[in-house]
């Protein structure tokens, strides 16, 4: 398949039944893994996620900070909240959580200051040179072509400019049957790995600043956490939400598996800190 077609995937993934799901198990803030030092609770998890990202970051009043797969944007609005940045945009291709997002922004008083804007990372609305810093947080696995994702990054980010980002990585003992099995629960073509992102960040254009190893228990923990939200709301789910009992099921086996795999460490969580050169 071609990039625009892959993109087309993850709208249709997103804008799925699946959304609501989402919505249940993340409460519709945090769409991303969570950090479980100190604690026990997915919620706060996911809280110092963002703190440890947006603890990476140089903000000024003045930035302009772009968030690619922004999700229910759940990081601009921590940014919002927590840094002198007022200028926030996310760039998000479900149409069904960019209005969710919106609402939300906007009960919060925060609408102001974010913008959301639907559209493919592969290939931003956006002029060279646009942002300051770019953030992104577990989505850029849906890019087909990362090293295209990568340059574009490049493109949209002025010089000297903070890129800043989580991914979800499959390790080198990963085999291709569980592969294919990993990459079929979210509907993506590959992961990237450590090395990948190491060896390519610099060829798109990026010094690399750091690399941090986030841990494969704090995403068996993460989604640990997702299937018992998830299973603990299936009757409600499918009696007053008419999400279909099999993409439930499916969904809950799936989460299992990459438990399995991330407690085998099999699959990874990194975070990567680059400045545009």
């Amino acid at each position: 398949m071609s990039s625009d077609d892959y993109a087309e995937v993850a709208r249709e993934y997103y804008n799925s039944a699946v959304h609501q799901i989402y919505r249940e198990c993340w409460g519709g803030e945090n769409h991303h893994l969570g950090i479980f030092d100190d604690v026990d609770d997915f919620y706060h998890a996911a809280k110092k996620a963002n703190e440890n990202l947006v603890g990476k970051l140089r903000i000024d009043p003045e930035c302009r900070i772009l968030d690619i797969g922004s999700g229910f944007c759940g990081l601009p609005r921590f940014i919002a909240r927590n840094t002198p940045c007022r200028r926030i945009t996310a760039l998000n291709i479900s149409d069904k959580e960019n209005d969710f997002a919106r609402r939300k922004n906007d009960e919060e008083g925060l609408g102001d200051m974010i913008s959301v804007i639907e559209a493919d990372y592969n290939d931003m609305p956006f002029a060279d040179d646009e942002f300051d810093i770019l953030v992104s947080q577990d989505s850029m696995l849906h890019s087909p072509d990362k090293k295209m994702l990568l340059r574009e990054c490049a493109r949209v980010l002025k010089k000297g400019g903070q890129f800043v980002f989580s991914d979800i990585l499959e390790e080198s003992t990963l085999s291709r049957e569980e592969a294919e099995r990993i990459y079929a629960r979210v509907r993506v073509p590959h992961l990237s790995s450590f090395h990948y992102y190491r060896r390519e960040l610099p060829k798109a254009g990026f010094n690399v600043d750091e690399v941090q190893d986030l841990g494969s228990e704090n995403l068996a923990k993460s989604y640990q956490a997702v299937h018992d939200i998830l299973s603990g709301k299936k009757d409600r789910l499918v009696k007053e939400v008419d999400v279909p009992l099999d993409v439930i099921e499916n969904a809950l086996a799936g989460l299992s598996y990459w438990v399995e795999k991330a407690l085998e460490r099999k699959i990874g969580w990194g975070l990567f800190a680059a400045t545009h050169s």
